[in-house]
């Protein structure tokens, strides 16, 4: 699992040791080289795209940014598209703008899944919203179901079970 969130440098490090607070996950902030393997979240670090390579390591940049941000969730998305295919899986939470958007259009093209958070439980409906509106088969959620959906997504693509 690999979250892409709006933050800037040093907000995202303690997001990541929160979310492993939380989390029977392991999570950590995102560095150049790790490697995307079942069981951990990966969190992009701020001020920095996130590519996953070929290999299934973590490449970071600081090219432009994208839609205003930067680490920006498209970015992220169209190194997924072309590792995972059809098994890819995203959610897109609340937040503002349209970043995401395009990269989910791409993955519902690949075969991939797609889920946008419900507006009655986002505090700002317009990353979901757009998202929802580039796609054709996204599956809209409320904010409480979202995990299982994604880690369903991830057992359908990988042939695990629960």
């Amino acid at each position: 699992v690999v979250v892409v969130q709006h933050m800037p440098a040093g907000f995202t490090g303690a997001l990541a040791r929160r979310l492993d607070q939380l989390s029977p996950l392991h999570v950590k902030e995102a560095a150049e080289g790790d490697v995307v393997a079942a069981g951990q979240v990966l969190v992009a670090p701020g001020d920095y795209h996130t590519v996953i390579g070929r290999d299934r390591r973590v490449r970071l940049h600081q090219g432009p940014q994208l839609h205003g941000v930067r680490p920006s969730v498209d970015v992220t998305l169209d190194s997924v598209v072309e590792v995972y295919g059809s098994r890819a899986t995203v959610a897109i939470l609340t937040g503002m703008g349209r970043d995401g958007a395009d990269g989910c259009a791409r993955i519902e093209e690949a075969g991939g899944k797609v889920i946008v958070q419900d507006e009655a439980t986002s505090v700002v409906y317009g990353m979901p919203r757009v998202a929802r509106e580039k796609t054709r088969r996204a599956t809209q959620l409320p904010i409480d179901r979202i995990a299982e959906a994604v880690a369903e997504g991830t057992r359908a693509a990988t042939g695990r079970g629960r």
